[in-house]
């Protein structure tokens, strides 16, 4: 029996796949998840946190850098700056909060790490805050806020805000266990802060940048600005978790169909770019001149134009998802050093449209010659510039 679906059954695909594609949640989570790649892996330079990447992805290093920008007694020299810009910044976040933290408070504080296992506690004037610090994702120990909170206001503090930082989003603490009174207590003194989220309400924008910006200091403003592409670095890379968990939602909804359309996608998506080939080849297989061949390169997605009367020239298209990348060459002079490639482009008008670009190696080869078109906007203008390409070389050689 064969395995191939009838007609019917590939109707009933495509239609499932239009309906999935036309669904508004679809079409909103491609487009928010496309800007947030964007933000993944950006290049942040000659950065001495990511000469010790092993450390930054220790819990202990955010809260070292913190805890050393917060203590007005620290070598940046900035005195209580750092430390009155987060209280302003966390002030502004939070009307709970707004009553409650007074600077003046603040004004002769100290900043301690780990005592009484907090990660950073900044003590005033018999006020306290409380900053717990998961941007490396670390779990919540049982009661671990509560506990926290009791032991400042055994000390004698009162606690006007618990601060709990994460890499991104706004997911709080796990209150497994913890008595109402524990949750009442502690959430109306909770202040969850993202390290990165692109808005003034995180912990880059609406703290870091600002220190940055109001730093004398040339070594503390350097620590300011490199920490700064750290944080939004290591955020940059999980924004599109929300988008996942939405995309996971709408997959595991109607008893697993969205999931098989998407995967039906996924396949067809993958056919586009061999039928997308196939119809360079067919257009064209009758009208190769000035060159002698039409062909596929390997294994590889592309179309191939080979031999040109006296010349090697090569022409080959690779089709990728979203584009198609010309190639122009001399078989035999990639380096570029007898300039035949060149010398065409240069006769035919097109030298400006093409440009060379390093090789895997980093090398680039001088007689080499790239032009891109974007799919599917570009479809027309391609097809029409392949045409147009070698009539202008045919006329030349």
């Amino acid at each position: 029996m064969s395995s191939q679906p009838t007609n019917a059954e590939s109707q009933t695909t495509a239609a499932d796949c239009t309906a999935l594609l036309n669904l508004e949640c679809i079409r909103s989570l491609a487009v928010e998840y496309e800007e947030n790649l964007k933000k993944r892996d950006i290049d942040i330079g000659f950065n001495l946190f990511e000469l010790i990447s092993d450390h930054y992805y220790r819990e202990t290093f955010h809260s070292d850098i913190l805890n050393a920008l917060l203590d007005p007694k620290g070598k940046h020299q900035a005195e209580n700056k750092y430390l009155d810009l987060f209280l302003k910044f966390i002030k502004s976040l939070d009307a709970k909060s707004d009553a409650k933290i007074n600077l003046s408070d603040y004004s002769k504080a100290e900043v301690v790490k780990e005592e009484g296992h907090i990660d950073i506690l900044i003590k005033g004037s018999k006020h306290a805050i409380i900053i717990e610090n998961k941007i490396n994702g670390a779990g919540d120990q049982e009661k671990q806020l509560p506990r926290y909170l009791e032991k400042v206001k055994g000390d004698g503090f009162a606690c006007d805000a618990i601060i709990y930082l994460r890499l991104n989003g706004n997911t709080g603490p796990d209150t497994t266990g913890w008595t109402d009174k524990e949750k009442e207590e502690v959430g109306n003194r909770l202040i969850k802060i993202p390290a990165y989220a692109g808005t003034e309400k995180d912990l880059l924008k609406g703290w870091i940048s600002k220190c940055e910006k109001e730093s004398d200091n040339i070594d503390a403003h350097a620590i300011l600005r490199q920490y700064g592409k750290i944080i939004k670095k290591l955020g940059g890379n999980i924004m599109n978790e929300p988008n996942i968990k939405e995309f996971y939602n709408i997959m595991v909804a109607d008893d697993g169909k969205n999931l098989k359309t998407a995967l039906s996608l996924k396949e067809m998506l993958a056919d586009l770019i061999s039928y997308r080939v196939r119809m360079i080849r067919e257009r064209f297989d009758n009208d190769k001149a000035p060159f002698e061949r039409l062909g596929p390169y390997g294994k590889n997605p592309c179309a191939a134009f080979y031999g040109c009367k006296d010349f090697n020239l090569g022409l080959s298209i690779w089709v990728n998802p979203d584009s198609y990348v010309i190639y122009f060459l001399d078989c035999n002079d990639r380096p570029g050093d007898n300039g035949n490639a060149k010398a065409l482009l240069e006769k035919t008008g097109y030298y400006k449209e093409y440009y060379t670009f390093p090789n895997e190696a980093g090398v680039i080869e001088a007689g080499v010659f790239r032009k891109e078109f974007k799919f599917p906007s570009d479809v027309v203008d391609f097809f029409q510039h392949i045409t147009d390409f070698k009539n202008e070389l045919a006329k030349q050689i």
